[in-house]
């Protein structure tokens, strides 16, 4: 029997004064509805199975429809559990898959909905409550239900992973285990997506479960927004499976499966900006409110650019979600498409690829998250019409089955007939005594069972513990310990910090001796290239020197031979710093924060890894100008003054006064930025040369923009010497790659030193990693005011140029788009049917319709494996299917899309008054590599060897000091794109003289002439 995917629309509460945008009512069990409120939208009336107001706030932040609020139910997470946790409950233990699938704006509440709060920081936290919270949403109230009904013979397994654009990150491996989404995905026997070298841990209890999603939910990428103080930056997924005996079956196991899928924010990457918070409480209806208020964008541009180049990539799986549930629903309105089945395409990224089947087959509820404001009614409506389109999908649910083992069905009878002995015995049928030793027998019987299941599989907790025991011991070799075995330690210790929560906090070098010294032959020898031999030390004593069985309370960092910070400042060969709780130290580039046990303070905030990084950087950016520092110095006692002068002036300054301010602010952040890269290139070429791929170099480079400040954007260019071929990628993508290929550097050392054998994976192989990246080739502007007039595309020119995005700007290919006017969305094309439009404002208020094809793409300058091809129009972002397995200058793309507009307005006119940009996307094609990235390379066993023993001389990270030459260069280069820029514009103004807009100025003099 098929089934639709349940839709649930659930408003969050208020944050900012405005006007209602949104009414909900829920008339019936599965009748809800929501109106769009104080809104320009032809359709403004959403039907779906529920519709949820949670909208607290509204009588100090509401400006209209004071009573429509007032009749509005609030609905409680209680309440959403109550609607529909009984039913998900109930399918699972029939064993089905459910799938809750939590989508919409950042911020809208979409993990509360799912989870509920799930900051570690904060007490309200789901997780820290073994019963039942007001707070807890879903996932909580139902995990907590079954783990109830618990009984022997069934087996809890989770899993939790988060995909940040192309990679998957294992939430629950200590190790930080990511690899290529692409790396094994594969379905189960049953039909159900799965990723197999993602741990799964077996939950004995509800704590267990609670502990380890604690540990695993701390390591997710998160970003402070302005639409959330906590958005998740990557799609999160949680899979709780529950094997059990099948009642009609004793021979057999049903495997209930919930997959909680919370993704990241749709809201466009250009609209996001990395922000400053701050918590307010307050009190409303006797109850105390907690509110995240937004002072504002953070200070450092960087971390926005970051965000929105990380956005863009997100959305693209956002984007092709969307396209999914689009054609799915054409093709059920057009019954062309059977329950359960799926159309072709839509695969190109992770979340179709893992979801799209998976939920074809489930119990599949969508929760859609908005928000009440009128501000918002632009995000609110897209998040409607996926709900929409989602809504009419039919589902074919499908069950998980497999056989019982010998052994199982061995123990659940012997069970089952020590249960019926210790029935007797308690109830008096046989006596008194024995009832202790059966009870005792059964539970011996319990535990044999939990064990036999639990080793059923290959990704059991047992060989996880191994291995995780295995890589401890290699560890330990060099002095340097897992948190996941220490955390309990007495003794005072670095932690190791990382602006990357995942990275964060896993290596511990605890300091248990009066002496430790770091670097080769030390006591600790961290793996990083640029620590010496006697790189540092720290000397510990006690204060109360009559007992010395406790624990150090005196800990002393000594300068050595090689680069040491403390709090951003070095330290000098034999200096002595008494350490405190929290202080940074840096050893050789790598980031560490002191605690003491038993010292450190009870309450106050760790500083953050961003808030270390940002001291240490600016400690590498004044190393080596001792005049800057004295000029700095000299400054600070203007700047007070100079603030007060800035505040007073602000205002009476001019737009262009203004504007170069903030071109200096953001130049500074390029700087900044390029400061930061530009060692990290230099180490990573010689960790790449280590590991037998010195055919890969790197360069810091600079791409033009159409930023109205004329700022560049600061990319990697990564060059592959072997194809004399190049890409350029975003810092951010470089720095995953970094983390990753020096990761695996350390792994293979390790192993080296261990003697087992040791093979990189081939996805993290240095040139899959940093060169089979998918980047911006080019772009193609086209001039659309045409448009306008119901003109089609000129034969001769629907090829149009596409220009790289960096120097020297040069083109590299053509790619064919066609526009063609069509009477209305259904209609078919008609190479006769031109609209009588005479002039622009002739079309507002009447409808317009386009289809859009695009073709090939030619004469690229490399062999792609994989092409996409990117546009926004009229504001709504669009994609052709991604090509994979191409291998050729030549793609060919069969893209159409039908645009229309219902009701032309002037700002639509304006908008096809200017010029619009079609993005071409692509990753080369990767030819394997005649060696293995492995401990059987004789030449990178004795590369690492050198590598890890030799001094690679003191440079500011890494070993690798900033190359001031370069930097000017680069500098200079920034000139050079402003002029470009201004030129660009001239070249955008010579452009519309072209073949279209000359026929079409031809058709507006002739029109004029015969009309007068």
């Amino acid at each position: 029997m098929s089934v639709s995917i349940k839709v649930a629309i659930r408003c969050r509460p208020w944050t900012i004064d405005d006007k209602l945008g949104v009414e909900m009512t829920q008339n019936g069990e599965e009748e809800g509805e929501v109106e769009l409120l104080n809104s320009n939208y032809s359709t403004t009336r959403f039907p779906y199975s529920y519709s949820w107001w949670t909208g607290a706030g509204y009588k100090k932040h509401a400006k209209s429809n004071l009573d429509v609020c007032e009749r509005m139910k609030m609905v409680s997470q209680t309440d959403v559990y109550d609607s529909v946790g009984q039913k998900i409950k109930a399918d699972l233990m029939d064993g089905n898959a459910v799938v809750l699938f939590a989508y919409g704006l950042s911020g809208s509440g979409k993990t509360f909905t799912v989870f509920g709060p799930d900051a570690a920081d904060i007490p309200e936290a789901w997780f820290k409550h073994s019963e039942p919270h007001d707070l807890w949403g879903l996932f909580p109230h139902l995990a907590y239900d079954l783990f109830k009904e618990k009984q022997d013979g069934w087996k809890f397994s989770m899993m939790y992973f988060q995909n940040v654009v192309d990679i998957v990150r294992d939430l629950m491996s200590p190790m930080v285990d990511e690899k290529s989404y692409k790396s094994g995905m594969r379905k189960d026997k049953d039909g159900f997506m799965n990723i197999d070298w993602c741990q799964a841990a077996t939950l004995k209890t509800w704590d267990d479960l609670r502990e380890q999603f604690m540990k695993s939910n701390a390591k997710k990428a998160i970003s402070p927004t302005q639409f959330n103080h906590q958005s998740t930056r990557g799609h999160c997924i949680m899979t709780l499976e529950v094997e059990m005996p099948m009642p009609s079956n004793p021979t057999m196991k049903q495997k209930g499966r919930v997959y909680v899928c919370d993704l990241a924010g749709t809201e466009p990457a250009g609209d996001i900006f990395y922000a400053d918070y701050k918590k307010i409480k307050y009190m409303e209806d006797g109850k105390e409110v907690i509110e995240h208020k937004l002072l504002g964008p953070h200070k450092d541009q960087r971390k926005t650019k970051e965000l929105q180049d990380q956005g863009k990539k997100i959305n693209l799986s956002l984007s092709e979600m969307a396209q999914f549930f689009m054609k799915m629903a054409d093709a059920v309105k057009k019954k062309t498409l059977k329950p359960g089945k799926s159309i072709p395409g839509c695969n190109s990224f992770f979340l179709c690829k893992y979801l799209k089947d998976t939920m074809l087959q489930a119990r599949t509820y969508l929760f859609c998250a908005i928000r009440p404001e009128v501000t918002y009614l632009p995000y609110t409506f897209s998040t409607l019409g996926f709900a929409t389109n989602a809504s009419v999908i039919k589902l074919a649910p499908k069950k998980a089955t497999a056989n019982m083992t010998e052994k199982e069905r061995k123990l659940m009878a012997e069970m089952q007939e020590l249960k019926d002995l210790l029935a007797q015995y308690q109830s008096g049928e046989m006596g008194g005594k024995g009832g202790a030793d059966m009870a005792a027998l059964l539970a011996a019987k319990q535990k044999e069972m939990e064990a036999a299941m639990d080793g059923e599989d290959g990704n059991s907790s047992a060989k996880n513990d191994a291995m995780m025991k295995q890589q401890a011991e290699e560890y330990g070799r060099r002095g340097i310990h897992l948190t996941h075995f220490e955390k309990d330690t007495k003794y005072p210790y670095f932690m190791n910090l990382d602006e990357d929560p995942f990275r964060s906090n896993r290596f511990m070098y605890l300091l248990s001796k009066e002496k430790t010294v770091f670097g080769p032959g030390g006591d600790i020898k961290p793996l990083a290239l640029s620590v010496t031999k006697n790189h540092c030390s720290v000397e510990n004593s006690h204060t109360d020197a009559t007992d010395i069985t406790k624990a150090f309370d005196t800990c002393t960092l000594v300068g050595g031979a090689g680069e040491t910070v403390h709090n951003g400042k070095k330290v000098k060969k034999d200096e002595r710093i008494a350490l405190k709780s929290f202080d940074r130290v840096v050893i050789g580039g790598e980031l560490l924060l002191f605690r003491q046990p038993g010292v450190d303070p009870a309450e106050g905030d760790l500083p953050t890894a961003s808030e270390a990084v940002e001291e240490y950087q600016n400690c590498i950016a004044n190393a080596d100008n001792e005049q800057q520092k004295a000029l700095e110095e000299q400054m600070r006692a203007f700047q007070a003054e100079k603030d007060q002068w800035k505040k007073d002036t602000e205002n009476q300054m001019s737009q262009d006064e203004i504007a170069k301010e903030e071109h200096a602010r953001a130049m500074a952040a390029v700087d900044r930025e390029i400061l930061e890269l530009l060692p990290k290139t230099k180490e990573l070429k010689k960790i790449v040369g280590l590991l037998d791929r010195d055919c890969l170099t790197f360069d810091v480079t600079l791409q033009r923009t159409d930023d109205k400040l004329g700022v560049p954007k600061v990319k990697v260019k990564v060059i592959n010497n072997l194809t004399d071929e190049s890409i350029i990628i975003d810092p951010f993508e470089f720095m995953k790659s970094y983390s990753v290929v020096k990761d695996e550097m350390m792994r293979l050392s390790m192993a080296i030193e261990s003697g087992r054998d040791y093979e990189v994976d081939e996805d993290k192989d240095p040139i899959k990693m940093l060169f089979d990246n998918t980047f911006q080739l080019g772009t193609t502007t086209i001039f659309p005011e045409y448009l306008i007039y119901g003109l089609s595309t000129d034969e001769d020119e629907e090829n149009q140029d596409i220009k790289n995005i960096s120097a020297p700007y040069n083109n590299v290919g053509k790619l064919q788009v066609v526009w063609n006017p069509l009477e209305g969305p259904d209609a078919e094309f008609d190479e006769d049917y031109m609209p009588e439009i005479d002039d622009p404002t002739d079309l507002i208020g009447k409808p317009w319709t386009y289809r859009l094809k695009i073709g090939s793409c030619a004469a690229l300058p490399i062999i792609v494996d994989e092409c996409q091809i990117l546009y926004t129009f009229n504001g709504q972002e669009f994609s052709t299917d991604k090509l994979m397995e191409q291998s050729t200058h030549n793609p060919e793309f069969t893209y159409e899309m039908i645009h229309h507009v219902d009701c032309v307005d002037q700002e639509f006119l304006d908008y096809l008054m200017k010029p619009f940009e079609i993005d071409i996307h692509c990753s080369p094609k990767v030819m394997g590599m005649k060696t293995k990235v492995s401990t059987s390379n004789k030449a990178i066993v004795d590369n690492l060897k050198a590598g890890v023993m030799v001094s690679s001389g003191g440079g500011a990270v890494g070993g690798a000091g900033i190359d001031t030459g370069e930097l000017e260069k680069l500098r200079a280069r920034v000139k050079e794109l402003e002029a470009e820029n201004a030129a660009l514009r001239e070249e955008n103004a010579a452009l519309k003289g072209g073949k279209v807009v000359g026929s079409l100025e031809e058709a507006k003099a002739l029109d004029k002439s015969l009309n007068q």
